[in-house]
């Protein structure tokens, strides 16, 4: 049975709707959504309007000590991640991992305050099948953080959404692993998503995301904000922060440090049997983890290329210099460094 919940906590930080200029930015990438976009908190992060309605019971949501967190922005090894955290608390149970798709077995939170305000059957239509993708007609249905407040425990719960943004209490009670990722990828990562998500009806070109996301003018954004939140934290010893850089370097090594923190041991046969579970090779051929595949998708795969450095055959000269700027500027005054720019890629870091 669920916990009851105590007394609510006013949420700490304003809502305010974005400008008539920047929905249209928004829109202009973003397909079905009629209400205006909004901005939250001090740092500003964009989400759809339908957020509003669900910040208090995301923020008050009661979190337990046995709960595992996974939390990144969109498109930072998320998924690889959740898998690779699901089997190492699970004994490696590779059957039963085949027996539920991943969004069911480590369900997202803000779900819900994600889906566009368009009606459900036109969504169907032309759009790829909810019923298929991340149990997006489950919660459209039923809130998704509902649905996690109910389910018993031990809980995985994935989020995209800061820590600033989530109940206070989660970093002092739960264990939380963050995956952070160069924003260069992360954008030409994102926009194949919704390249995929929104089949032959999207117009924007990935320039048109480069903008929005440049202006932090995408769900979740801005992203170094994002990132630095956890990177704060990183001492924490609920917390665990990782580079998908990293992950994509030595995997075999990124799971013996998760499993270290999450206090789990295995052998290096078995270590090296997930690694292998976890290329990339393998998760795109997993359905349960892969979870749109085929041509009706735009020839795009949910899990992509997997790849450190992609974003190079994407940005002409100009957006590499306009990259340069907004990593330049958004990293002012903070020591987060991701280990792309620490290798050199950016010149003036």
């Amino acid at each position: 049975m669920p916990a009851k919940m105590g007394p609510q906590i006013v949420l700490p930080y304003d809502i305010e709707d974005v400008t008539a200029d920047e929905d249209k930015i928004i829109k202009r990438c973003l397909l079905g959504y009629t209400r205006p976009f909004v901005k939250c908190g001090k740092k500003g992060y964009v989400m759809p309007g339908a957020f509003r309605k669900h910040a208090d019971a995301i923020y008050n949501m009661k979190v337990r000590p046995d709960d595992i967190w996974v939390i990144t922005f969109p498109r930072s090894g998320t998924t690889w991640t959740q898998e690779l955290i699901w089997l190492v608390e699970n004994n490696l149970n590779y059957n039963a991992a085949r027996e539920r798709p991943l969004y069911e077995r480590f369900p997202m939170l803000e779900t819900t305050s994600q889906i566009p305000e368009i009606a459900y059957e036109f969504i169907k239509a032309n759009f790829m099948n909810l019923g298929s993708f991340q149990g997006l007609t489950e919660a459209a249905r039923y809130p998704s953080w509902k649905m996690i407040e109910e389910m018993p425990s031990p809980r995985f719960i994935k989020t995209h959404l800061p820590l600033s943004l989530l109940p206070p209490t989660l970093l002092e009670t739960a264990k939380v692993v963050y995956v952070a990722r160069d924003p260069r990828d992360v954008v030409v990562s994102y926009y194949y998503l919704h390249k995929m998500v929104s089949k032959h009806l999207m117009r924007a070109t990935f320039h048109d995301f480069w903008e929005a996301f440049r202006r932090d003018l995408l769900p979740w954004t801005p992203i170094v904000a994002h990132t630095n939140e956890a990177w704060v934290h990183r001492y924490h010893p609920n917390m665990h922060f990782v580079f998908y850089e990293d992950m994509i370097k030595d995997l075999p090594k990124e799971i013996r440090r998760v499993c270290k923190f999450l206090q789990r041991y295995y052998t290096d046969d078995q270590v090296k049997a997930l690694s292998e579970h976890l290329s990339f090779e393998s998760l795109r051929k997993n359905k349960n983890v892969n979870n749109t595949t085929g041509e009706e998708n735009n020839g795009v795969q949910f899990v992509r290329k997997g790849e450190a450095g992609g974003w190079k055959s994407h940005f002409d000269e100009v957006m590499t210099s306009q990259a340069e700027d907004f990593l330049i500027s958004r990293l002012k005054g903070l020591d987060l460094v991701y280990p792309s720019l620490e290798n050199g890629e950016t010149t003036h870091l």
